[in-house]
C-alpha cells in the first residue's frame, strides 16, 4: 500500500493523475488537495511516500510547500507537474531535490516511467528504515536484558545508558507476565505476540515469565494488557497474571525493583519462606514429573483413595516446604494433577466443568488456594464412589452410579438404568435402596440439585437455565425439589453464595 498526496487546483489534473495511478499494479491510497495551502495541513497530519504537486496554485504554489515539506522530511520524493516549460521553475525543482518536473498534458508513459523511478526510491528507503529499526530494537533488547540480568549501570556503555534512558523516559513502567510450562505453546504465544505488536518492548528474560514495557501516562497500557490477555487464553486456555511495577524513576533502580516484584509474587502465593530441598518437585527430576501423575492413575485404578490422596497431599506439603518453584509452574502442576484425576475417575465428574475447576486452579491466588480445589475432588471421589469390590451387587451399583454420574442432565428412569447394568428394574431399585439407603428416584434428583448447586455458586447463567443443564424439565418442578432438598429457594441459595 502506498500513500500518495496529490496536490492540484485542477480537478481535471487531478482526475487525470488519478486514472494513471489506477492503471498500475499496486494499491493505492490516495489523498487530494487544491493548492498548497491544504496539501501542507494534509502532509502535516498524515505520512506519506510520495507528493505529487503543480507549481502554480492559490494560497501556496508547489515550491513553497515542497520547500516545506523537505524541511520536514527531506526524504519525501516530489514529482512537479507544471504547464510552464520554464527554466527558472525547472531550476527551483532541482534545488528542491524533486525527483523530476513534468509538463502539461502529462503523457503516459513518461509519468510511467518516474512513478517507477520514484517506487524504486521508495522501496529502498523503507527496506533501510526497517533496517535501522530491526538493528535499533535488537540494541535495546539488548541493553534492557543486560540491565535485568543485574548488570551495574555503571557496566554499561554510555550509548547503552543513553538509548536505555531515553526508552525508559517514555516506557516507566513495567509488568511480568507468568508463562505456563508449556513450551510448545510458548512459542506460538510469542510468535503471535509479536506479530500482533511487533513494537512491544518485551523481554523473554527467563522461560518462566516474560517482560513487557508500558507508560503509565498513556490508556495504551489497558489495551496492550487487553490484547495479551486474549492471546494468552487463546494458547494457554486461562487467564494470564499481570504482576506491574511501580513508575521507574532511574534505570539503575529497575534490576532492584525486578528482584523485589519476582520475590513479592511467590511470597503473595506461598504462605512461608522455607527453601527446604524436596525431591517430589517436577523440575527436580523427569521421573517424579511424569510418575506421580502415573502413581495417582495406578492407585485410582486400584479403588485405593487414601493412597492416592495421601500421595497428592505430599505433593502439596512439597510445594509449599520449597516455596521456590514459580508460582505459574505450582499452579500449572496441580491442574495436571486434577485433570488426571478426572480422566480416572470414568465418568464420575461432569465433564463440562472440567474447564471451569482447572481455571479455579490456575487462577488461584495461592497454592492453598489451588489444593483447596483438589481437595473438594478428591472428597467427592471418595463419598461418591465405592471402587473397592463388595461382591456382584455392589458392581451393579458401582456401574449405575457412574452411569447417573455422566448422564445425569439428560433423561433418566429406573428402566433405563436397568436395562443399562442388564438387571430386572425390580430389583435393581430394591438392591439400590439397600446399599444407598434411599431410592433410585431421590438419589437422581439429590445428585442433580447438588450439581445445580456448584452452578449457581460458580456460574453466572440464569436460573432456570441451569434447572435445563442439570436435567430438569420443568423449572417448577426444579425449584419445589431444590427447596426441598436445600431448605430455601434456588435464588437466595445463590444471594447468599453458600
Amino acid at each position: 500500500m502506498y500513500r500518495l498526496l496529490i496536490v492540484d487546483d485542477s480537478f481535471d489534473q487531478r482526475e487525470v493523475i488519478k486514472f494513471f495511478v489506477a492503471q498500475r499494479a499496486e494499491k493505492w491510497l490516495i489523498h487530494e488537495a487544491k493548492h498548497g495551502r491544504e496539501g501542507w495541513l494534509m502532509f502535516q497530519k498524515e505520512p506519506y511516500d510520495l507528493v505529487i504537486t503543480d507549481v502554480k496554485m492559490p494560497f501556496m504554489d508547489g515550491h513553497e510547500l515542497a520547500h516545506l515539506i523537505k524541511n520536514n522530511k527531506p526524504e519525501t520524493p516530489l514529482l512537479f507537474i507544471s504547464g510552464y516549460e520554464d527554466f527558472h521553475f525547472v531550476k527551483k525543482a532541482l534545488q528542491l531535490q524533486a525527483v523530476d518536473y513534468l509538463l502539461k498534458p502529462l503523457d503516459p508513459d513518461t509519468f510511467k516511467v518516474q512513478i517507477e523511478k520514484i517506487l524504486s526510491i521508495v522501496h529502498t528507503q523503507k527496506s533501510q528504515q526497517e533496517q535501522n529499526q530491526l538493528h535499533d530494537r535488537r540494541y535495546l533488547k539488548e541493553t534492557l536484558t543486560k540491565i535485568f540480568l543485574g548488570l551495574p549501570w555503571g557496566n554499561l556503555s554510555a550509548e547503552e545508558q543513553s538509548i536505555a534512558q531515553f526508552f525508559l523516559n517514555d516506557n516507566d513502567q513495567f509488568t511480568i507476565l507468568p508463562l505456563p510450562k508449556d513450551t510448545n505453546n510458548q512459542v506460538h504465544f510469542l510468535a503471535s505476540l509479536i506479530h500482533e505488536e511487533p513494537d512491544i518492548g518485551f523481554i523473554p528474560i527467563h522461560p518462566t515469565h516474560l517482560i513487557f514495557f508500558d507508560s503509565t501516562r498513556s490508556i495504551k497500557e489497558s489495551l496492550l494488557k487487553k490484547k495479551i490477555h486474549t492471546l494468552f487464553w487463546n494458547h494457554f486456555q486461562m487467564h494470564p497474571t499481570f504482576v506491574t511495577s511501580a513508575p521507574i524513576q532511574h534505570p539503575f533502580a529497575v534490576y532492584s525493583i525486578y528482584q523485589s516484584l519476582l520475590s513479592s509474587y511467590k511470597h503473595s502465593f506461598y504462605p512461608n519462606e522455607k527453601k527446604q530441598t524436596c525431591l517430589l518437585l517436577p523440575d527436580h527430576h523427569y521421573i517424579v514429573k511424569t510418575g506421580i501423575p502415573l502413581k495417582i492413575r495406578t492407585y485410582m485404578q486400584q479403588g485405593d483413595i487414601n493412597k492416592m490422596t495421601q500421595l497428592i497431599r505430599m505433593v502439596y506439603a512439597s510445594f509449599e516446604a520449597s516455596s521456590s518453584e514459580s508460582p505459574t509452574t505450582a499452579k500449572f502442576y496441580f491442574a495436571t494433577l486434577y485433570q488426571t484425576l478426572v480422566e480416572d475417575a470414568h465418568g464420575l465428574v461432569e465433564v463440562t466443568s472440567l474447564s471451569q475447576e482447572l481455571n479455579r486452579i490456575l487462577e488461584a491466588d495461592s497454592l492453598e488456594a489451588a489444593m483447596i480445589v483438589v481437595e473438594e475432588l478428591l472428597q467427592f471421589i471418595k463419598e461418591n464412589v465405592n471402587l473397592t469390590e463388595d461382591g456382584h451387587s455392589s458392581g451393579y451399583i458401582r456401574q449405575v452410579k457412574h452411569f447417573i454420574f455422566s448422564n445425569f442432565h439428560q433423561e433418566l428412569s429406573l428402566e433405563i438404568l436397568a436395562k443399562e447394568v442388564n438387571i430386572n428394574p425390580n430389583y435393581l431399585s430394591a438392591l439400590f435402596s439397600k446399599y444407598e439407603g434411599m431410592g433410585l428416584t431421590k438419589y437422581i434428583k439429590s445428585y442433580r440439585i447438588m450439581q445445580a448447586q456448584k452452578k449457581l455458586k460458580n456460574s453466572s447463567y440464569s436460573i432456570q437455565s441451569i434447572s435445563k443443564q442439570v436435567g430438569f424439565n420443568h423449572y417448577s418442578y426444579f425449584c419445589k425439589t431444590f427447596r426441598e432438598i436445600v431448605g430455601m429457594t434456588p435464588d437466595a441459595y445463590r444471594k447468599k453464595g453458600l
